[in-house]
């Protein structure tokens, strides 16, 4: 009618209901939305039945409807639709599968961190050994500055700067420390003032319908279990003490001859200020000259530096040989978090499968193509989105089982796939821990990065530890089934009956006027006759149906209460052509002679096809019985 609107004009349709209430629209249809009459088009039953590649979003629609109204009001927790109830249902699981995923994602970056600290000890200790090889060198060369002095000033000298060496090593690491602290402090600042109260408004957010008061919800505030004020204070007072005692202050100057430090004094508590005041004046009564006493300090500077970097260097060699059994629970905790996320999705798979319960039930024992259809739940996996992010990590021209595009899909739907499609959380785990061991060593041979480019190879590494442990391209999936098939793997024909079928017999409580037009269009005279013919019968007892259609069967054998005959006549230039209306029952000879003239190809083809089967026709009809 909308391709017509410029002959209509101002035109309006006004509905008469059983009740006789009056409801008039224009051509555009209800302002308001209002679906007091359920409609579908030839174009809508079309774009269900022939939709590529899977359950159109408009069938899938319809489908969750009927499930939803299936639910008793007081089992739909308040929701107005299967989404909005799924979403209520499943919050839960999905949390916990997203918690997991952090969880997963955190631990690989860890292992990852660890595993390129455990690579690197080998380099660390021969980088040790030459660093302090290069520090005794440092120090023999200091040797040799003073050697030609008195002896018993040198042996001084050196027990000085021994000890001053210390000092600075210990300064170093007390300054370490305080900065730490005060880093800490700004984090707990910052954790107190402001994510706190935003992580508890999200929270507020996301359980609204927990009934939590104001006062109930201060208690869930996240905060510290201990007063974390009071130790920082604490350690910081200490730190400052720390600091204040190393480096002590420097003494009152005396006579070059007159030593600063007593030979009774315990050089080891002695500052660090004091000390290099004493081996300044050594060095001075030891009677370096200017240009040996620069070389001196510049030597002095140098051990000190290298001293507090060989300190560093110990600290990272330590935690590198620690990387082992660091490397181990990691693993533990990616393989359970990565079970975890499968937990997840079973959880939600036992979710749905218990929202289609009571449809199933009103299902079961149903005969005809009724009894065929079910409601799957399934995990769909995309392997092919995996391993083609996957093969953009890897050199694909190098020799090796991943050479070439498509062999990585090849092994992981052979060693992967059967697992993420139906394992449980265990076998999951079990196989990717399997696809590892046996193909760790290949995929890292596959590396497009050369091993020498340290800071690249690990950065792909760390992208491969991530893909590999990837669970976003498995997800949980709902739809109907026909005699175990898919929906998406049926003949357009069969969706049809499947759509029919959803709306004459499973959708028992709406009672809405259905109006459909072309039925018949994908189906052939048998599906309408076996499968739909009783299911309209059915229908019309709870709810009014009026059907547009040129299938024979759909107008006699359903036993249509009335029929109403559209015919055109011929096209008017610039014009709509005349449209004349007839109706009546079966039982009208007028409307049975319009029956046969449109839906069989007119009286004479009706005759000749009796002929051919050798069958008798009613005289009152004003045909003749064949001879």
């Amino acid at each position: 009618m909308k391709r017509a609107a410029e002959h209509l004009g101002d035109l309006e349709i006004t509905v008469i209901w059983g009740d006789e209430e009056e409801t008039s629209v224009g051509i555009d249809g209800p302002e308001d939305g209002d679906t007091r009459v359920q409609y579908l088009s030839q174009q809508f039953v079309e774009r269900l039945c022939a939709a590529e590649g899977g359950v159109s979003d408009d069938l899938l629609a319809e489908i969750e409807r009927v499930i939803f109204e299936e639910h008793p009001e007081e089992d739909r927790l308040g929701a107005t639709s299967f989404r909005e109830l799924l979403d209520m249902r499943a919050s839960r699981s999905r949390q916990a599968r997203d918690r997991s995923r952090e969880a997963l994602d955190r631990a690989v970056a860890m292992m990852s961190e660890e595993q390129r600290r455990e690579a690197q000890l080998a380099g660390l200790k021969a980088r040790r050994e030459v660093d302090a090889r290069t520090i005794a060198e440092d120090k023999e060369a200091r040797k040799a500055l003073i050697s030609h002095s008195a002896e018993d000033r040198v042996r001084r000298l050196e027990e000085i700067q021994a000890e001053a060496e210390k000092r600075r090593g210990q300064l170093d690491a007390a300054v370490r420390r305080k900065n730490s602290l005060e880093e800490l402090r700004d984090f707990v600042e910052d954790v107190d003032r402001r994510k706190s109260h935003a992580e508890l408004d999200d929270l507020k957010n996301d359980h609204l319908d927990a009934g939590l008061t104001d006062g109930d919800w201060t208690a869930f505030r996240r905060r510290f279990s201990g007063d974390v004020d009071e130790i920082l204070d604490r350690l910081e007072v200490s730190a400052d003490r720390v600091i204040a005692a190393v480096r002590g202050e420097r003494r009152m100057e005396k006579a070059d001859e007159d030593p600063l430090l007593g030979t009774e004094e315990d050089l080891g508590r002695v500052p660090l200020l004091p000390l290099s005041q004493e081996a300044e004046r050594l060095r001075k009564q030891i009677g370096i000259d200017d240009k040996k006493a620069d070389q001196l300090r510049a030597i002095d500077r140098r051990v000190s530096q290298a001293e507090g970097a060989l300190g560093k260097l110990d600290e990272r060699i330590a935690r590198a040989e620690a990387s082992k059994s660091r490397i181990e629970e990691l693993k533990k905790e990616r393989n359970q978090e990565y079970g975890r996320v499968f937990d997840a999705l079973v959880a939600e798979e036992r979710l749905l499968e218990d929202l289609y319960a009571p449809l199933a039930e009103n299902l079961s024992g149903t005969d005809g193509a009724l009894g065929k259809l079910t409601f799957a739940v399934r995990r769909e996996v995309d392997v092919e989105a995996w391993a083609e992010a996957g093969e953009e990590l890897l050199d694909l021209r190098k020799a090796g089982p991943f050479r070439g595009h498509g062999t990585l899909l090849d092994i992981a739907r052979r060693d992967l796939l059967p697992a993420w499609r139906s394992g449980s959380s265990a076998e999951v785990a079990a196989a990717l821990a399997a696809f590892r061991e046996d193909h760790a060593r290949e995929l890292l041979a596959h590396s497009p990065v050369s091993r020498k480019e340290q800071e690249s190879y690990w950065h792909w590494a760390a992208r491969i530890a991530n893909w590999l442990d990837d669970t976003t391209h498995v997800a949980v999936r709902y739809g109907i089934q026909y005699d175990l098939v898919d929906i998406e793997q049926l003949s357009p024909g069969t969706r049809g009956i499947v759509l029919l079928l959803l709306y004459l017999s499973i959708d028992q409580t709406d009672n809405r006027p259905l109006i459909i037009d072309q039925p018949e269009e994908n189906l052939d005279p048998k599906s309408v006759f076996d499968e739909l013919v009783r299911r309209f019968r059915e229908a019309r007892s709870r709810r009014q149906v009026i059907v547009v259609t040129h299938n024979a069967n759909l107008v006699v054998n359903t036993d249509a209460d009335q029929v109403i005959v559209a015919e055109a006549g011929p096209h008017r230039k610039d014009q709509l052509p005349e449209i004349a209306y007839r109706s009546g029952g079966l039982e009208n000879p007028t409307i049975r002679r319009e029956v046969c003239d449109i839906l069989e190809g007119g009286r004479q083809a009706f005759v000749d096809r009796a002929k051919r089967l050798r069958v008798g026709l009613p005289q009152d009809e004003g045909v003749a019985k064949p001879a």
